[in-house]
């Protein structure tokens, strides 16, 4: 038995506290902060010695908000294993080719080409699907009946029934694909035109196929502001540029479009027509299909690491929930869904913890559901169930923030940690505030915390002021 399982079996096993200093440093930090009627949850866990340092609150139930993700990100290592690749495969037979997908939420995502202007974006899109079309190319293939899409690896409920209806055109609920592209979102970058309607600029990805209706105004007077939004009626990818533009977007709006992978389909086979290749029909296989026929062109793989680190370093609700349908699809052999992986977490979770199922309740892998339940004790738990000495547990920390990065960059800033490295993930919805993750030493074993706030009344800085007092009372305590 390695050392850090014997520490979380001792955890497991008995309420063992180190109440002290630390504990009553943690409780005056918290009665003295601006909460706004918030409702606090911490657990501090020693894995040098077994105990638990700080308990307020810890097991009661709470929302952890993005802080969701780390149990995902969490299962998809157990389920699916730090070695694991998405393979997007493209197949030939006769005059039809056939895309098949594996879920990889990374196509098309311009954030991993460092894009530096966003002007360039479809020359980046261009330089990617070009791989594909060189692929079609060598083949000798002029002319294509069907392009087909094989999205099959998950099911077609895109978007999970707890998420807020007034928001699933935003990119934070773009919808999820066996096959994504652009992370599932079309920008635009409108700018004024005196008198008229705004011009609503090059379009990324172009999607020419799509007829954007205009109803834009373009004042740009004293006063005036941008209110530029694009309405898109449901379960269609007809769109209508609404709002005022009184000045050039240099960075996209962005609106998650419907059914990612006639999208994708529908931009490749334009690539193709570009490249001198007649396109057919673009459509979806028949649900009762077999496995693609034919010969294999072209595989796009992604490492699994790529999907950590979007969905924790950087918060990205699409990489997480791709994450989840997948190991759903790994564990049933079906195709994967919103509930199915839910359920998986949750068997990980009683296999890693045995924990009690009433503990916690998985609705996403997001966390953009307020359905999501889970203590801060149990979450800790779950952070301190991985040997940061194996690959899976050094996968997990490595997809973690630090401060100065993602979406910790502006946290801890000014901020001492005396030696200690926190890698962390934060999350927020209206009225939650989360900050749960590790600080790692040079000299000893790690401390796990979790931090959670719920029912808050107005803003959160208050409570993110406290989690970093708190991280910075522990790490003293940890060095002393």
């Amino acid at each position: 038995m390695t050392l850090l399982r014997f520490v979380l079996c001792t955890l497991l096993a008995t309420a063992s506290t180190a109440f002290g200093d630390l504990q009553v440093e943690v409780e005056k930090i918290v009665n003295s902060s601006d909460l706004n009627s918030g409702t606090v949850g911490i657990c501090i866990l020693d894995l040098a010695t077994g105990k638990s340092l700080v308990q307020i609150n810890a097991t009661k139930r709470m929302t952890p908000a993005s802080n969701q993700k780390l149990l995902t990100t969490g299962a998809a290592l157990h389920v699916l294993g730090p070695s694991f690749e998405f393979k997007t495969r493209l197949f030939l037979d006769d005059q039809n080719l056939t895309i098949v997908g594996d879920g990889d939420p990374t196509i098309g995502d311009v954030a991993l080409q460092n894009i530096s202007d966003w002007a360039d974006e479809n020359n980046i899109l261009d330089t990617e699907l070009n791989l594909w079309v060189d692929a079609v190319k060598s083949s000798g293939l002029e002319k294509i009946e069907t392009l087909f899409l094989d999205d099959r690896i998950f099911d077609q409920n895109y978007v999970h029934p707890t998420w807020p209806a007034d928001q699933i055109n935003n990119w934070y609920c773009a919808q999820v694909s066996g096959l994504n592209y652009h992370l599932n979102v079309v920008h635009f970058y409108p700018s004024p035109r005196s008198g008229r309607t705004a011009a609503l600029g090059h379009i990324a990805p172009r999607m020419e196929w799509v007829s954007v209706g205009n109803r834009t105004t373009s004042k740009t007077g004293k006063g005036t502001a941008s209110s530029f939004w694009v309405a898109r009626l449901p379960n269609t990818n007809k769109m209508t540029a609404r709002g005022n533009v009184n000045a050039e977007h240099k960075v996209p709006v962005k609106v998650a479009f419907h059914d990612p992978a006639i999208v994708l389909g529908n931009t490749f086979a334009n690539a193709l027509r570009r490249n001198g290749i007649a396109v057919g029909k673009v459509k979806h296989v028949d649900s009762k299909s077999g496995k693609a026929p034919g010969k294999l062109l072209y595989t796009h793989s992604t490492p699994i690491q790529t999907a950590l680190n979007r969905s924790n370093t950087d918060s990205h609700n699409l990489y997480a929930e791709t994450l989840l349908k997948r190991l759903a699809a790994q564990t049933t052999g079906r195709s994967g869904t919103f509930d199915e992986g839910g359920n998986v977490v949750e068997a990980v979770l009683v296999q890693r913890l045995n924990v009690a199922l009433s503990q916690v309740h998985v609705a996403d892998g997001s966390g953009m559901s307020r359905k999501n339940q889970i203590s801060p004790r149990v979450l800790a738990l779950w952070l301190a169930s991985f040997d940061l000495e194996d690959s899976a547990g050094k996968s997990l920390v490595q997809s973690l923030a630090t401060p100065g990065s993602g979406t910790l960059k502006n946290r801890f800033k000014g901020i001492d940690l005396q030696g200690g490295t926190v890698h962390a993930k934060s999350g927020y919805l209206r009225g939650i505030c989360a900050l749960s993750g590790y600080i790692t030493f040079e000299n000893r074993l790690p401390l796990v915390f979790s931090i959670l706030v719920n029912n808050v009344q107005g803003t959160v800085k208050g409570a993110k002021k406290m989690q970093e007092r708190i991280v910075t009372a522990a790490v003293a305590h940890a060095i002393n």
